[in-house]
């Protein structure tokens, strides 16, 4: 394949944590070993959302330091911007360079719809978004009152992009409810850069672990019905650790929303962990999936109701460190085969009889997660699939 030169939109810098790190990295860094000429570009449009104690509420020096050493680690030193709107200044590429980087490009790759679509973006001739959210990412704009002018107005935002890409993998089929407003959407994965995510067997943990947020926004509301977050479905498996005694259970949670009654889930035999004391960055995030004995986690319930075929970016590198994964179905089972190394479970009953599978032979579906990971979740893989379909 011809070289590329690409450039990635993302979140690392706005939201300085080891998972999203891993989220938004994994693109750049993917394209640049397959030996394209990849730059990452944050520019959301957003403050800042840390701040270090005694730095004011719009300072993004922190941001920036956490962008520009992750990028130095993995070899991508100057290959990388964050443009702030505090300030109106662009660090690491000036700004004269990021420009004539974007007159030059041949794809502009908008994940998550984390970059703000200036003229220099949209000039680009190809331009991909990476819909991560499925279903928040086609109804969050929308009005129940004005359900016409919602739907040209979500239409029209997406045609800004020549080509739309989905992590729900059940979009294009007849029990999915993620409205597709007549436009062709194609799908695609997490990518995960196998070569950092070393294989490693499962040594004495009997702690299934999972990273969460309790409830990021308030309920979505589409065609008069609610569409919520992780915490509505957690409610229908909080007693498991009170039924499943053969393996420890432990949850590191946000709470954004300030709803989560800590004591409650602690009553109910979840260990809970405070991200800061865990996930800092790349390094600690790897350290704490290895040390699982595996994941177990839910869906947020929008992507469950609505049959969106989304798998969890986290979920893929549980997989790649050789860590079975028990995760809520969303339809992500009719794509990627539930039973060894990865089991799909829709109630407690489910959840139980996946967790003594795995717990009663832990090196065949350890080794079996590890397989998964490699064949559906290369970066190399994911990569070209989503290069060939433009």
């Amino acid at each position: 394949m011809e070289k590329l030169r690409i450039v990635v939109s993302g979140f690392i810098g706005l939201l300085p944590s080891g998972g999203v790190t891993w989220d938004y990295l994994q693109y750049p860094l993917g394209f640049y070993s397959m030996g394209h000429d990849v730059y990452y570009i944050e520019d959301t449009m957003q403050y800042s959302k840390y701040q270090s104690a005694g730095k004011e509420w719009n300072d993004s020096s922190d941001s920036i330091q956490y962008l520009k050493d992750t990028m130095k680690n993995f070899g991508l030193e100057d290959r990388w911007a964050y443009r702030d709107v505090a300030s109106g200044e662009c660090f690491g590429l000036t700004l004269n360079k990021l420009l004539e980087i974007c007159a030059t490009a041949d794809l502009f790759i908008n994940v998550s719809l984390s970059g703000y679509l200036r003229e220099e973006y949209l000039k680009i001739p190809k331009r991909v978004l990476i819909d991560s959210d499925p279903m928040f990412t086609q109804v969050q704009d929308w009005d129940d009152s004005f359900p016409n002018k919602s739907s040209i107005n979500i239409k029209n935002n997406l045609s800004n992009y020549n080509y739309l890409f989905s992590f729900g993998e059940n979009i294009n089929a007849q029990n999915c409810r993620i409205p597709t407003y007549n436009l062709k959407w194609e799908v695609t994965r997490q990518p995960i850069c196998l070569n950092y995510w070393q294989y490693q067997p499962v040594n004495g943990s009997h702690t299934f672990t999972t990273v969460m947020n309790w409830s990021v926004r308030q309920k979505l509301k589409y065609q008069n019905e609610e569409w919520g977050q992780k915490d509505v479905e957690f409610e229908k498996v909080m007693s498991l650790p009170m039924l499943f005694d053969k393996a420890n259970f432990q949850v590191v949670v946000t709470d954004s929303l300030k709803k989560l009654d800590y004591g409650k889930l602690q009553q109910s035999g979840w260990q809970t962990v405070d991200p800061l004391d865990k996930i800092n960055n790349t390094e600690d995030y790897q350290a704490f999936i290895s040390a699982s004995l595996g994941e177990f986690s839910v869906a947020k319930e929008t992507y469950v109701k609505s049959n969106s075929g989304w798998f969890s970016c986290r979920s893929a590198c549980y997989l790649a460190s050789g860590r079975p994964v028990i995760t809520q179905e969303t339809e992500w089972s009719k794509y990627i085969p539930s039973g060894t190394g990865i089991f799909a479970f829709t109630d407690t009953d489910s959840a139980i009889a996946a967790l003594t599978e795995v717990t009663a032979d832990i090196d065949k579906h350890s080794k079996a997660a590890r397989d998964i990971a490699e064949e559906y979740f290369s970066s190399e893989k994911v990569l070209n699939t989503l290069l060939n379909k433009l």
